[in-house]
């Protein structure tokens, strides 16, 4: 009975060997054939032509002067089809197709691409499979759109591709205007932002948290010098942490989580 219990384990590692051998083998095969590599082709606009971005800043002075701040403008992308005559395609055609008709029709809207959730997920494939998790943002149901809080050319990007930190917040609040404060009693958490406890792209906990409603709070109020297996955060004792998560949570008591003026300990 020993001598099998000693030769089960190897017989189990031969295997995960050889299972883990098949599966590298794949994968280098899959990139070999090319099926593995992520093409991106520019939006097309039936019968118009590439004009370059020096043709489009002559109408959008502003857009033109903006976009060379976001990393946006430095997107190269090869054309390989026969029928078009240019090499690669760099700044605003690369979202907005071929801009010729656009031109010639005095900027005629229906005549360039209009930017929606799919052509950003063209780039942005993290970002999809973000919209695709339980708790998300409306954008692919359609009641939303990506510009609603990002600007892909106005005055709040810079070359790091973000945005500036005093107006990120602000996006947020423009829908959920009852979370701003100011509070007489403010969580420091606010101070650092909505992202701290929020993913606003998609996340598998609910109301788009990080982690788990009690994990998101323990990430920032466990304080190994202070709490114990006895219940105290902190100084303040709440009983055993095996309520924690186990039908209580944090937010049962500390209702107002955002900030409140009235209590100190955000209880109401």
């Amino acid at each position: 009975m020993a001598r099998n219990d000693k030769v089960f384990p190897v017989r189990s590692l031969l295997i995960l060997c050889v299972l883990g051998g098949l599966f590298i083998c794949s994968c280098s095969s899959y990139e070999s054939s090319g099926y593995g590599q992520m093409v991106l082709t520019p939006p097309l606009m039936p019968g118009a032509s590439y004009i370059g971005q020096e043709m489009c800043v002559t109408c959008h002075e502003d857009e033109g002067k903006y976009f060379q701040l976001s990393s946006h403008s430095a997107v190269v992308i090869d054309i390989t089809e026969e029928d078009v005559e240019a090499d690669e395609v760099e700044g605003c055609e690369t979202c907005h197709g071929p801009g010729s008709l656009h031109a010639e029709e005095q900027g005629d809207k229906s005549k360039i691409v209009a930017i929606d959730a799919k052509t950003c997920f063209t780039c942005h494939l993290d970002i999809r499979g973000k919209f695709a998790l339980q708790h998300h943002h409306p954008v692919v149901e359609g009641h939303m759109s990506c510009s609603d809080c990002h600007s892909m050319h106005g005055h709040d990007v810079h070359a790091t591709g973000g945005e500036i930190l005093e107006r990120k917040d602000e996006k947020c609040f423009k829908c959920h205007k009852e979370q701003r404060g100011p509070f007489v009693f403010e969580h420091d958490a606010m101070r650092e932002g909505c992202q701290l406890c929020h993913n606003p792209h998609g996340s598998i906990s609910d109301k788009m948290l990080v982690a788990g409603q009690s994990t998101t709070c323990i990430r920032c109020h466990w304080q190994t010098n202070f709490n114990d297996d006895l219940g105290r955060i902190g100084t303040t004792p709440h009983g055993t942490f095996a309520d924690i998560g186990r039908g209580a949570e944090c937010i049962d008591c500390h209702t107002s989580v955002h900030g409140s003026n009235i209590s100190g300990s955000l209880r109401r």
